[in-house]
């Protein structure tokens, strides 16, 4: 299996060792095509960036099957413009799977070896989203939800997930695709300063469902300073990019979804056991709303097949 992984960096000298760590670290049967877009940084960016290339073309220890590295800098249009030349000086469409990390950012050990199990066993599955994790500034984990948070693919489509709506997003850091669900969607769009992720995910789900991991594959930082803590402006590009009637659709799929009226799908694995792809209700106690993630049915089914997996195998 072969991965296309970029990095967009604008002055990102304080975590950037720790990002691209997280790619060149992974484990597994498979190839890794990794390129860092640097958008003309002023601080130690670049002579970071040449150390890894050189590090890497020696002897740096390396636990996949091969690592091909570079890095380029030129003034681009923002992170998503940054994204966009990383994945074409890649060549991603030769790639099974594909993502970005932002700088600041890091993926999980066995990230690429899951999603390259997911991937193989399941052709069907185009894209894939972990169980949503942040970091603090320093490295310790801050937050991650119960079990499984909900994405049915109409409630992506019609945009709720942006914090307002429903608390959870779709983490970029922990989501993968096939570059043929990529090139389907007409990759991400640069007019976007914050909320590129977010269209994208829209895009997507006009074409197929997002199936949700439990596991954690990537990790995002919460960080002074950063473009994405201003929710503000984020939420603002987002409604300034849908249409009225869109504005009206999301609203209804919102309520629908507060309802628990969706099905969505799911993969789950049991002490070791296969990957099980299967498709869910989200009700348990609809009464609670969408604040009520520990009484939903996927938490309660989670606790109970576990509990007779593990009597099965005692």
């Amino acid at each position: 299996m072969h991965f296309a992984i970029v990095t967009p960096v604008l002055n990102g000298e304080k975590f950037l060792d720790q990002s691209i760590l997280s790619v060149v670290s992974q484990a597994g049967p498979f190839t890794i095509r990794y390129h860092v877009q640097d958008g003309g940084s002023k601080d130690r960016t670049l002579e970071i960036l040449a150390a890894w290339q050189t590090r890497l073309a020696r002897d740096f220890p390396r636990f996949c099957e091969g690592i091909e590295f570079s890095f380029a800098s030129a003034p681009d249009r923002g992170a998503y413009d940054g994204v966009n030349r990383g994945f074409a000086a890649c060549a991603y469409a030769s790639a099974d799977a594909m993502t970005w990390i932002g700088s600041d950012d890091r993926f999980e050990p066995g990230a690429f070896a899951t999603i390259e199990e997911i991937f193989r066993l399941f052709p069907d599955i185009d894209w894939v989203t972990g169980r949503t994790t942040m970091i603090s500034e320093a490295g310790p984990m801050l937050f991650m939800p119960p079990p499984i948070t909900p994405f049915p693919q109409k409630a992506i489509a019609a945009g709720i997930f942006d914090g307002r709506f429903v608390t959870s997003c779709i983490e970029q850091e922990a989501t993968f695709w096939r570059p043929r669900l990529w090139q389907k969607a007409g990759g991400v769009d640069p007019n976007f300063r914050l909320a590129g992720d977010f269209d994208l995910w829209r895009r997507f789900a006009r074409h197929t469902d997002l199936v949700v991991v439990d596991a954690i594959l990537g990790c995002y930082r919460v960080r002074a300073g950063q473009l994405s803590g201003d929710m503000d402006r984020y939420r603002a590009e987002i409604d300034a990019s849908l249409s009225p009637a869109e504005i009206e659709t999301r609203a209804k799929i919102a309520k629908r979804y507060a309802r628990a009226g969706f099905e969505y799908r799911v993969l789950v694995r049991y002490y070791g056991g296969p990957w099980l792809c299967q498709r869910w209700p989200m009700c348990i106690a609809p009464i609670f709303g969408i604040n009520a993630f520990h009484f939903r049915a996927e938490h309660w089914r989670l606790r109970i097949r576990a509990r007779f997996a593990s009597k099965s195998s005692g």
